[in-house]
């Protein structure tokens, strides 16, 4: 498990104040004020079936990719690429230098699961988890020689990071009451989805209590990638694709995530929602003014924030070639 997530995690059982069974799935996390997000679509594994071969010998090359999120993922929404440092699927590839193939027409593949859904512990249903692989045919080497060959996996997709909560806003005539009465105001809360983008959400001032001429409410949020791999713009890969080149991102397409923010009746400005950059793949903090009406009493009002934004993550593996 990537680190950054493992202590993600320990940090929300340590707030909730409870302890998590082995095997078991977030795909949702409940804490006051803050949330944390974890993993999406992991390659939990990337390796040969053989770790050494004999030249000319037929091997395979698996990827398994596991829904470690809690955003379920259309098939048109996702792909795997394989490459690696000598991989040449072209008809009369050399094969002196090259892994080839007389069955393999590309090196990117769907995993034909739509859609990819995220684990869902209360009905105990595991994450969807595929298993695709290529077979390819080793280099001819010299005899009692041997070489060692690189590949690479990398399965990319489109993922949502979503939180919902509820934000309390007092007049100051019932604050006043209930600090009279030894009374609690309630606080914010907020629930989110795991994913490879975090938010983390707060208010400045919580609980909200607003006085007579106020109407503004702050709210701070944080954005991360915490899924150990590459985030980019959700929309500019053609998952449909079976050209490499055309999953080359731009400078302008990398760390870009897309925040929605829904609050009913309530106008926001856009200082937190639209596209915005991670610069340098960094955490990209946000403050958000809200103007909310003052309550009599008080009031509850739902909010939902999205991240919407594409991802990938790879693993590698070597296979040595013997000559003979």
């Amino acid at each position: 498990m990537n680190k950054t997530i493992l202590l993600a995690t320990i940090a929300v059982l340590l707030v909730a104040g409870c302890t998590t069974p082995q095997g078991f799935q977030w795909p949702f996390q409940q804490i006051t004020m803050t949330t944390i997000g974890g993993a999406g679509m992991v390659m939990t594994d990337f390796s040969p079936y053989l770790a050494g071969v004999s030249s000319g010998q037929t091997n395979k090359i698996f990827v398994t990719v596991s829904n470690m999120g809690g955003f379920a993922v259309p098939d048109a929404d996702s792909l795997v690429y394989l490459t690696g440092s000598a991989i040449n699927l072209t008809t009369g590839a050399d094969q002196s230098l090259y892994w080839t193939s007389t069955t393999e027409t590309s090196l990117i593949k769907k995993l034909n699961k739509d859609p990819m859904k995220p684990a869902d512990p209360i009905n105990d249903i595991p994450a969807d988890e595929k298993q695709i692989y290529w077979s390819l045919k080793a280099p001819n080497v010299s005899v009692r020689e041997q070489k060692s060959y690189l590949f690479i996996g990398r399965v990319y997709y489109d993922y949502q990071t979503k939180v919902t909560g509820n934000m309390w806003v007092y007049s100051d005539t019932e604050a006043d009451a209930a600090k009279a009465a030894s009374k609690s105001l309630n606080k914010a809360t907020f629930t989110s989805t795991s994913g490879p983008v975090a938010i983390t959400a707060k208010l400045t001032q919580d609980p909200v209590v607003l006085y007579s001429g106020e109407d503004s409410v702050t709210l701070s949020l944080r954005i991360s990638s915490v899924g150990g791999g590459v985030l980019y713009k959700q929309g500019v890969i053609d998952y449909s694709t079976t050209d490499p080149n055309m999953l080359n991102l731009t400078a302008d397409q990398i760390n870009k995530v897309d925040i929605g923010i829904k609050l009913a009746g309530v106008a926001l400005s856009n200082d937190c929602t639209g596209e915005k950059e991670l610069i340098g793949g960094k955490e990209l903090p946000l403050t958000c003014d809200i103007t909310v009406d003052r309550p009599a009493t008080f009031s509850s009002l739902p909010i939902e924030i999205t991240a919407n934004y594409g991802y990938y993550q790879e693993r590698t593996a070597t296979v040595t070639v013997s000559g003979r």
